[in-house]
């Protein structure tokens, strides 16, 4: 029997207009549809997903991602995603598995993906908006002009003093609970008015922040910040 090919379909931010073409029509001829679950009893993606496809028909396979940093853990949990996915293409079944943004940016599809073709599957990503620029496009700024580099930076792990020197322009992800370290840092920089933010981009709670008084040290995990 020939086997499913798994699809990593990136879904973009939050806004259901900003899912590509491309990426709906995976979705609608999957029988199966893979959604991340970091423990809460609702997918954010799913829900994305289902105000743009009809999944009343599909097989929900819901794969748990602990939010930890043991990497026993995050390595078990990997393996048994990819072996619930390998089950399903064993039977002839294609999988699309969605992710917020895209699917090439501090994606956990990328652990599962490496597993999968270390054993042989069939692979095809579906490239998707990323957060930070459609942050961009809400806060009416360009991330990049001329020669301009331009820096995607995760908030924790990372010498913040040291990131923000970096030339051009800072886009800071995976914030977390380092927003009240990053606010002082920017402060202590001098950088008060050369930083923006946006929350929850694409979905209804989203909230825009234009200049470091605007900041708020409880804003959210869904937050891009970026610096200029």
């Amino acid at each position: 029997m020939e086997k499913g090919t798994l699809y990593g379909v990136s879904i973009g931010p939050g806004d259901p207009e900003l899912i590509t073409v491309k990426a709906m029509k995976v979705i609608e001829r999957s029988k199966y549809v893979a959604t991340p679950e970091t423990g809460t009893s609702d997918s954010l993606a799913l829900s994305i997903v289902s105000n743009a496809v009809d999944l009343s028909a599909k097989e929900i396979m819901g794969l748990s991602f602990p939010m930890t940093k043991d990497a026993e853990i995050l390595a078990r949990s990997h393996k048994e995603a990819a072996d619930s996915i390998a089950e399903v293409l064993d039977s002839g079944n294609d999988v699309a598995m969605l992710n917020l943004g895209d699917i090439t940016v501090y994606s956990t599809f990328a652990y599962v993906m490496n597993i999968l073709l270390e054993r042989d599957y069939d692979v095809e990503l579906i490239p998707g908006v990323t957060s930070f620029c459609a942050s961009a496009s809400e806060l009416k700024i360009s991330l990049t002009t001329m020669n301009d580099p331009l820096h995607i930076i995760p908030a924790t792990g990372v010498d913040l003093k040291e990131a923000l020197a970096l030339p051009g322009t800072k886009v800071l992800m995976k914030i977390g609970r380092s927003m009240p370290k990053l606010i002082e840092v920017l402060d202590e920089l001098g950088l008060e008015n050369n930083v923006y933010a946006v929350e929850n981009c694409g979905l209804e709670n989203e909230k825009v922040y234009k200049g470091l008084d605007e900041f708020d040290s409880k804003m959210g995990y869904f937050t891009i910040v970026v610096v200029k």
